[in-house]
């Protein structure tokens, strides 16, 4: 059976329609943002972005109906005869099918939403021809000539992403790797590591050996005696428990901003069925996948760093409907992904793992199994950073060597939500 996947590539339904059209709007506004035209233009172009397939038979009439009701209103379903689009939209929508017809702004505004389109278009196909935002923004440079669209909003658009919104390395105030977390890397990787060795990573931080007794002494694990020491405590947990608790308690300071509250939630989603598709897989460790799930979104830290008005900027991108490793690329001409890479090295992480942050959105990339083990846990985890893929899905787990019926039953553990809740 083939996993399901939610891209529109994979399933021309209305959803991956409707999905496509918003982040065809959200390129759109980005560009008229660039241009400076006025709002009245602007809602105009956004409403012929979001219905620019309704002549396609994708969009179901319900679907057609809320989309008008959302753009023009609630009276909109009642203008539903034979076209109940406004002239002006309709007009837009013309000229859209057909270069060159309509009024000066009728056309503008189609040559905006047609080169938005393409580069939608293109980004979606990225697991195919492997092309990145830059090198598919000079492509799209040939429709002009084309008559296309006109020069200024192909200008417009690779424009907005100079010059690159992210500052150097030097400026992420990016934390010092922890030493418990990384006392607690060396402890995987040593055949000869005992429970005494677990105890002593445990003690070297007193916030660490706090999550570790209030685990052990929590229902969880249904003991009514209380234990008051750390050696009981990770003896109660066990070896593999108690690293994993070291650890993401180690690391939890490292996503101490409020605004990476949301990051490491998911990180500790992702690491939890890394382990477990780790355990499945048996060709990578489970301690070091879960470790490489708990830091495979860092570059997070970096954006940090960005002015105000960048980051407005790539909000704006996500909150219009782009998911956010698509709107990095357009933006920075990089990712977290990337950026996290930068962050591993220089924490001196082992290079598979540096290799699978880097790649885990690009797993046709991939240069060892980890990288592919990140995606399919990302896909479990249903994060929405990135336009699902079904290519790089089966690429993945064939390169971790599972079947979709082995893993599509995973699920976060009991002890997984206890530490996001913790």
């Amino acid at each position: 059976m083939r996993p399901h996947c939610k891209t529109a590539a994979a399933s021309p339904g209305a959803a991956g329609v409707a999905a496509h059209c918003r982040r065809t709007a959200a390129v759109a506004r980005l560009i008229a943002h660039h241009l400076f035209l006025p709002s009245e233009e602007k809602d105009l172009l956004r409403a012929a972005c979001l219905l620019h397939h309704r002549s396609t038979g994708l969009l179901a009439p319900k679907s057609l109906d809320r989309l008008l009701a959302d753009i023009f209103g609630e009276a909109a379903p009642g203008l539903v005869i034979n076209d109940p689009l406004p002239a002006m939209v309709r007009g837009v929508l013309d000229a859209y099918d057909v270069p060159g017809r309509g009024t000066v702004v009728e056309s503008r505004l189609a040559g905006i939403l047609r080169l938005a389109e393409a580069f939608d278009q293109d980004m979606e196909a990225q697991p195919i021809d492997g092309a990145d935002a830059g090198e598919i923004l000079e492509r799209l440079r040939g429709g002009v000539e084309a008559g296309l669209w006109p020069e200024d909003a192909i200008h417009a658009l690779v424009e907005s992403t100079r010059p690159p919104a992210i500052g150097p390395a030097e400026s992420w105030r990016v934390p010092v790797f922890p030493q418990a977390a990384l006392h607690t890397l060396n402890l995987m990787r040593d055949p000869r590591a005992s429970l005494a060795d677990v105890v002593e990573a445990a003690s070297l931080d007193a916030a660490i050996a706090g999550v570790v007794m209030r685990l052990a002494n929590s229902a969880l694990f249904g003991s009514r005696t209380r234990i008051s020491t750390i050696s009981r405590a990770i003896g109660r947990l066990g070896f593999a428990t108690s690293q994993k608790v070291i650890t993401s308690a180690a690391l939890r300071p490292v996503f101490s901003s409020p605004k990476l509250q949301e990051a490491w939630q998911h990180s500790l989603e992702v690491a939890d069925l890394a382990e477990q598709l780790a355990s499945r897989a048996g060709a990578i460790d489970p301690a070091e996948a879960y470790l490489a799930g708990l830091v495979h979104d860092v570059g997070q830290i970096a954006l940090l760093s960005m002015r105000l008005y960048d980051s407005a900027r790539l909000e704006g991108l996500v909150s219009g409907g782009c998911p956010r490793v698509y709107a990095e690329s357009l933006l920075l001409g990089t990712d977290h992904a990337a950026l996290g890479a930068e962050i591993a090295t220089g924490w001196r992480l082992p290079d598979s793992m540096v290799s699978a942050i880097r790649q885990h959105h690009r797993s046709e990339r991939a240069e060892g199994p980890l990288a592919h083990l990140l995606y399919v846990a990302e896909y479990l985890s249903g994060s929405e950073e990135d336009l699902p893929s079904i290519i790089r899905l089966e690429a993945s787990l064939k390169g971790i060597g599972l079947a979709w019926e082995e893993v599509g039953d995973c699920t976060v553990s009991a002890v997984g939500s206890w530490l996001a809740a913790a």
